[in-house]
C-alpha cells in the first residue's frame, strides 16, 4: 500500500503539484472574481483544457499601447439581453483587461472558432489565485464560468460526486439559528 502511495505521489509531481498539497474540491464550487468580489458558481471540468467565463459585449480596445478588452459578466448567464444594454442592472459588472492570448477552441460537430484570453484574479476556497479565461457567451449554460485542466491541475482534486466542498453558503436554518443565539446573548449580557 505504501508503495502505491508513493507512486501516485511521484506521479502527481510529474504532472502539475505534489497531491499532498492539493485540495479536494467539489465539481461545482464558488469564486469570488477581484477586485469586484462578485460571486459567480465555477463548473469544476477536468474534460475542459481551458477555463472560460461568460462574457457579453466584448470590445477591444488600445491602452498604453498594449490590446486590452472590455467585456460585461453577469453570474446570472440567463438575465435578458435588456439588462446588459441598459447598463443599470446591478447584477452585471463591466471587466477591463489586458488581453492575454487568443485561443482556437475546438468545438464538438462545429468548426473551431478563435476567442480572445485574459487573466483574470479571483478567491477560491479563501486563497487567492489567477488564471486564464477564455471569453465566450455562457448563456446556453448553467453556470458562468467553467475551471478547466490547465488550472485545475496545479490546485485541486475534483471529487465528482459533490458540489461546493470548500466554498459551501451557510444554510438558512442554520444562519436563522446562529441570528437567535446572537440576539439571546445580547439579551443575556444586558440582564
Amino acid at each position: 500500500m505504501t508503495s502505491l502511495i508513493a507512486t501516485n505521489s511521484a506521479i502527481a509531481t510529474e504532472n502539475g503539484g505534489d497531491i499532498s498539497e492539493k485540495i479536494i474540491l467539489g465539481w461545482i464550487e464558488n469564486i469570488y472574481l477581484q477586485p469586484h468580489d462578485l460571486k459567480a458558481k465555477a463548473k469544476l471540468d477536468t474534460g475542459a483544457k481551458t477555463s472560460s467565463i461568460h462574457a457579453k459585449n466584448i470590445e477591444y480596445f488600445e491602452k498604453d499601447g498594449d490590446r486590452w478588452v472590455r467585456f460585461q459578466f453577469s453570474s446570472d448567464t440567463k438575465l435578458k439581453e435588456k439588462k446588459y444594454k441598459e447598463g443599470k442592472s446591478k447584477k452585471v459588472v463591466t471587466i477591463e483587461a489586458p488581453l492575454t492570448r487568443s485561443a482556437l477552441i475546438k468545438r464538438h460537430k462545429h468548426t473551431s472558432m478563435q476567442r480572445p484570453v485574459v487573466t483574470l484574479p479571483f478567491t477560491l476556497a479563501e486563497k487567492e489565485y489567477q488564471a486564464e479565461f477564455t471569453l465566450t457567451d455562457r448563456s446556453k449554460f448553467l453556470y458562468p464560468v467553467l475551471m478547466g485542466r490547465r488550472f485545475l491541475k496545479h490546485v485541486a482534486i475534483v471529487d465528482p460526486g459533490n458540489t461546493f466542498l470548500r466554498t459551501r453558503t451557510i444554510p438558512r436554518k442554520e444562519a436563522t439559528d446562529d441570528i437567535q443565539d446572537n440576539k439571546n446573548d445580547k439579551a443575556e449580557d444586558a440582564q
